[in-house]
């Protein structure tokens, strides 16, 4: 998918073997900007209340004395390398705010970390980074940890808010699986811009990859080409989904990379079917959400199309739904909803099952045809097998009762629109 500038800050990069049609943009990847939008739109005084209370100067200083405590400083008069270092990647970043940078003490990995406060690059260094990574590895950490800082920072600081009221929901005690959800793979997606920004940062995507590999394993030696070959294989062989809480899985982050260096339009979405895959019912971010709602007004509106099917009691029952329920007034086709709906989860596939048995039940007035139906717009949509199994065990069917009303279903629909005079 081919990026789309959406702000006048924007940092441009262009491999040295690309053609200029293949110019890269810094920008956040879809996802972010459509939980921004979510949230200013679904949450709008929460998002104002963000927006005109950003981090407070009591906050600012709570961080400072938390790094004092708790790192040793790095001079540059001691240190400059990596104080040089540091600035060259914040200019490729479009930064001009001071940095400074911590050794955290007692570290248990190998990494770097970045300590928000507007208009202050705090970066913290976990092991022995010098050692164990060489000059081109060492640029591509601190960008890593310094496109944090962009993307707080730039866009008028919008994805910090972003980042703020996700985890304020996190912390409510009404806090249900979608505010989770979100605010995992908000952190799964920065990750990702954040290995953009390294690979901006060093123009070598290979540095940025055996950076990765030994932040992950700390190896003193590794081959990014190996390992890129190593990710390829995976994806080779079966489609497959994040996993882990706060950062995408090396081999996924390694092969966005490849993609994104190569200038690869439809990066973004690879990343996404990388990311996030088909929902799971019971794994729903808040945008997920949005969607499987508008999938099942869908499904509802096909199932009620016809005359027949609107009862009061139906469409009383279809209200429970959608508050503003209106059923159509034609025959509703949609000819890509089977496709919409196709998932390897079985929870979802069973709810659209049993959104459909919702209505067969709804309104007993109509007899055997909403089974009738279901039946058929089951077939359609490639649910069928699932929701007989269903229907019969729910509605206590025997075998050959919901097999004959299947054999006779077109013939059952015919005379439903007979004895109601619509189709």
């Amino acid at each position: 998918m081919k990026p789309v500038i959406e702000s006048a800050w924007q940092i441009d990069f262009m491999c040295e073997s690309q053609a200029p049609s293949n110019k890269l943009a810094l920008e956040p990847l879809p996802y972010h900007q459509k939980i921004r939008d979510y949230l200013k739109t679904e949450e709008a005084e929460v998002w104002r209340w963000y927006a005109s209370h950003k981090v407070r100067r009591e906050h600012a200083e709570a961080v400072r004395f938390d790094l004092l405590k708790s790192t040793y400083r790095v001079d540059p008069e001691t240190q400059p390398e990596i104080y040089e270092a540091a600035k060259s990647v914040a200019q490729r970043l479009s930064l001009d705010v001071p940095i400074t940078i911590y050794q955290a003490q007692n570290p248990l990995s190998l990494n770097a970390s970045l300590a928000y406060i507007p208009d202050e690059a705090h970066v913290v260094l976990h092991g022995a980074i010098s050692s164990k990574l060489n000059a081109a590895e060492v640029r591509a950490l601190l960008a890593h940890e310094l496109s944090h800082f962009a993307l707080w920072q730039h866009w008028d600081g919008e994805y910090s808010i972003v980042d703020q009221i996700l985890s304020a929901l996190t912390h409510d005690r009404l806090a249900d699986t979608p505010h989770f959800a979100s605010a995992r793979l908000f952190g799964l997606y920065s990750e990702i811009f954040c290995d953009r920004g390294s690979l901006l940062a060093v123009d070598d995507p290979l540095a940025v990859v055996s950076m990765l590999v030994k932040v992950s394993t700390e190896l003193e030696e590794v081959s990014a080409e190996s390992y890129i070959r190593q990710a390829e294989e995976v994806f080779s062989r079966k489609a497959v989904k994040a996993d882990n809480l706060t950062h995408p899985e090396a081999f996924i982050r390694a092969r966005a990379i490849k993609l994104w260096s190569e200038g690869d339009y439809e990066a973004d979405s690879k990343v996404e079917e990388m990311i996030e895959g088909r929902p799971a019912l019971n794994d729903l971010d808040l945008l997920a959400q949005t969607i499987i709602s508008g999938l099942t007004r869908r499904l509802v509106d096909v199932f009620l199309s016809p005359k027949w099917m609107q009862s009061d009691t139906v469409l009383a029952h279809a209200r429970l739904f959608f508050e503003d329920y209106v059923a159509p007034e034609s025959i509703r086709e949609d000819p890509s909803l089977a496709d919409d709906i196709k998932t390897d989860d079985e929870p979802m596939r069973d709810y659209y099952c049993y959104v459909l048995l919702d209505f067969v039940t709804s309104d007993r007035d109509l007899e055997e045809y909403p089974l009738a139906s279901a039946l058929k717009l089951s077939e359609q949509l490639g649910i069928k097998d699932r929701f007989a199994e269903i229907a019969a065990r729910e509605l206590r069917l025997r075998k050959k009762q919901l097999q004959k009303i299947d054999q006779d279903k077109n013939n059952l629909l015919a005379k439903a629109g007979q004895d109601t005079g619509s189709p």
